[in-house]
């Protein structure tokens, strides 16, 4: 077993270890590029020398390494290779704590050593002859000692037991923490003729991110406040703070302009049925492949600094990126839209109403993510934003319990008119919307009319009162109302189907 002194000489060693820098040391990252899924990450390397050498964590992909400025570089090599023992310079803290926690462990062990020693020798020892009144003080004694040395021992056992349940703790955290290619690094090597930085791009695949907004909605000015949110997390072994700029999409990886093959048909030779199935087959591949063209491409492909290319959006944010993985939050800006609440009741649906915030036009893009949604500062639910451009826009903010609608069906009557040879259906609702809001308010109530998909199918609208502000080509119908507090209105709908007899209908 090895002396304390001899395990304090060789940690001392290992902290010299992980506080001098090598010429194998990982160079300073430059900036970070985090993708959905993976992140590139840029590396500034100032050569000392002729040849230059140094180290990239395993998580890194080694054929990812490009060199950015390549002016008076020559032989340059990247390789990936394995290794043991490598700690992490993000986990270097955690496994000094670790080896801290070895130490008292020693120390305790040490401690009980000494402790059963003495608990042997006492055992050991014999009085001589001696008077009784000395004999009796020696015995007392004695106790009194063994008393103290097995308190103390039971003392120790209880603190070594701690000892040891804290070390498996910290030990499984080191392990949890570690990234997945700890065993592994890439060497990168060259030579340059100049002393000036070179700058490395390397891709990992240990890093993620999810944008997250909390949104605000002014019921009575339409104002919406905006803030984004990153939530991030790389795990490469690195940690980084600085500027990261947030991508909406990862780069392809391979991009195929798209092609449309010329479709051939040629006659059929009956008698060779082999050539015709290949013909058929042939033709057949003519006619997917610019549907599995698509595929391929689909699959490979304060205020918030947004930009925005045709194939991506970017935020540009500042914040602490852990290279353990732990998630992170990275606040990207705050931006105020301008919009009309609507209120909108679809009864069929629910009886409550939604609130929309509806938008002609915003500053800039919204990249897809998850939202908070609040309403006059209350939370009013959740939802995910798609990707929205620069145009029309419409954001649900949740449901309005104050102001309600219900769907009566009129009592339905069907029958045929055999003198017509023909079946009618009449039908029919009432819808029922009631405000119990504060204030007099503009609500949109939508509903729909059956579509005839056959024309042997005839609808015929009897009556609607009062007439719907807006009916589509698709017979969706609109009434746009004023209720005032505590007010109902009605909105009577009746039409008719007339169908050949013997037919039933079925909606779809």
């Amino acid at each position: 077993m090895l002396s304390m002194l001899a395990k304090t000489i060789l940690f001392s060693g290992a902290l010299v270890f992980f506080a001098l820098p090598s010429a194998a040391d990982t160079p300073p990252v430059r900036s970070v590029d985090v993708y959905p899924r993976g992140a590139r990450f840029v590396f500034r390397h100032l050569p000392t020398e002729d040849e230059f050498q140094f180290e990239l964590p395993g998580a890194f992909i080694p054929e990812s390494v490009r060199l950015l400025n390549p002016r008076g570089v020559t032989d340059l090599k990247v390789l990936g290779q394995a290794r043991k023992g490598w700690v992490p310079p993000s986990l270097v803290s955690l496994r000094e704590r670790i080896d801290a926690q070895g130490r008292s462990i020693d120390a305790l062990n040490a401690q009980k050593t000494s402790l059963e020693q003495t608990r042997t020798m006492l055992n050991a020892i014999h009085p001589k002859e001696a008077e009784a009144k000395d004999l009796l003080s020696y015995i007392e004694n004695a106790q009194n000692l063994r008393l103290r040395v097995e308190n103390e021992l039971a003392e120790l056992a209880e603190s070594l037991r701690t000892a040891h349940e804290e070390l498996e703790r910290l030990e499984r955290e080191l392990e949890e923490r570690s990234p997945a290619d700890a065993d592994r690094f890439v060497r990168v090597s060259g030579r340059t003729t100049l002393r000036e930085p070179l700058l490395f791009e390397a891709h990992t695949g240990a890093a993620r991110w999810g944008l997250h907004y909390v949104m605000d909605l002014n019921s009575t000015t339409g104002a919406i406040d905006v803030r984004m949110i990153a939530s991030a997390a790389q795990g490469t072994g690195l940690d980084y703070s600085g500027d990261v700029l947030f991508h909406s999409r990862r780069p392809a990886d391979s991009v195929s302009p798209p092609a449309l093959n010329p479709l051939r048909v040629a006659l059929e030779r009956k008698e060779d049925d082999r050539h015709r199935n290949f013909v058929l087959k042939d033709s057949q591949r003519a006619v997917n492949a610019p549907m599995m063209a698509a595929k391929e491409m689909e699959d490979a492909a304060d205020l918030p600094e947004i930009e925005s290319t045709l194939s991506n959006v970017t935020v540009r944010g500042r914040g602490t990126l852990e290279g353990d993985g732990s998630p992170a939050d990275v606040a990207l800006g705050e931006l105020s839209l301008a919009s009309t609440p609507v209120l909108v009741l679809i009864p069929e649906q629910r009886s409550e109403a939604w609130i929309v915030a509806s938008m002609d036009s915003i500053p800039a893009p919204l990249m897809p993510g998850a939202a908070e949604l609040m309403v006059d500062g209350r939370p009013s639910g959740r939802t995910r934003i798609p990707e929205y451009g620069l145009g029309q826009t419409q954001l649900p903010f949740g449901s309005v319990p104050r102001l309600t609608a219900k769907k009566v069906p009129l009592v339905e009557s069907t029958g045929s008119s055999w003198l017509g040879g023909s079946g009618i259906f009449k039908g029919g609702y009432v819808l029922e919307i009631t405000s119990g809001l504060d204030a007099e308010r503009e609500v949109s109530v939508r509903d729909r009319l059956p579509i005839p998909v056959d024309e042997r199918i005839k609808l015929e609208v009897k009556k609607m009162d009062p007439e719907p502000t807006e009916r589509d080509a698709e017979n969706r119908l609109t009434w746009k109302l004023s209720l005032k507090p505590g007010e109902t209105r009605r909105i009577l709908v009746e039409y008719s189907l007339t169908y050949p007899s013997g037919q039933n209908l079925e909606y779809r």
